[in-house]
């Protein structure tokens, strides 16, 4: 699939492939991915910045407990950094 304002990392690559995500769940970060490229002010993405040790990233939301988080880059371009489990059980 093809984006016109989202690149990807490594790792973001590997969390997508490695982490035990269901089909469900992978289905909807597909979506979001979607999302985020196309109207990033959806608001069930509910993107916001970070701030602390993680000022400089950005966060969008896939479900209540699936985040993409993401680096905005000189070009405009948003840069998918990782997916993370928030408040993982």
């Amino acid at each position: 699939m093809n984006y016109d304002s989202l690149t990807f990392s490594e790792e973001y690559f590997q969390d997508f492939a490695d982490r035990k995500f269901s089909p469900a769940e992978r289905a909807r970060i597909l979506k979001a991915m979607g999302l985020l490229d196309s109207n990033e002010k959806h608001p069930s993405l509910r993107v916001h910045a970070l701030a602390g040790d993680l000022q400089g990233l950005w966060s969008a939301s896939v479900t209540d407990k699936i985040r993409i988080h993401f680096v905005r880059t000189p070009d405009g371009r948003k840069r998918c950094v990782n997916l993370s489990k928030h408040y993982a059980d």
